[in-house]
């Protein structure tokens, strides 16, 4: 019962990742240590659909589409979806050259993961976005 009570609390974390392995593993993690509910979208385009009806208090977004998944950032920031426009984002990518850290900057963006990344690398990601909750609350 404790657990339910829990995990009925955690909060809502949308992971947007082309890679079943990636967003399992997350999820898998993320449900072991009671951290967060975990949604899953495997493209942005199914990220959207999500966003048009359902709130989350975190995002953890592959760069992996590349521009595409950076409008989806940029649009939570200007306020199109139910979501709140500042909840905790990290964003994950294979790598990061200078023109996408200056995008990223202006996002808000709390952590980028390169990959591959560790179990434990997601892990505190995830622990930093909940506790970026507690500060705004």
């Amino acid at each position: 019962m404790t657990v339910l009570s829990v995990q009925a609390t955690a909060p809502r974390l949308l992971i947007v990742e082309p890679d079943r392995l990636v967003r399992s593993t997350v999820s898998g993690v993320c449900r072991d240590l009671d951290l967060a509910q975990v949604h899953q979208a495997a493209t942005v385009a199914v990220g959207l659909q999500m966003l048009q009806s359902q709130a989350f208090d975190l995002w953890l977004v592959s760069l992996a589409e590349g521009d595409v998944a950076l409008d989806l950032i940029e649009r939570l920031r200007r306020g199109e979806f139910v979501t709140r426009t500042d909840v905790p984002v990290a964003v994950m990518a294979a790598s990061a050259d200078a023109q996408v850290v200056q995008r990223l900057k202006p996002l808000g963006i709390r952590r980028l993961l390169l990959q591959p990344f560790k179990i434990r690398d997601v892990a505190v990601t995830v622990e930093t976005l909940c506790g970026a909750l507690t500060v705004q609350a």
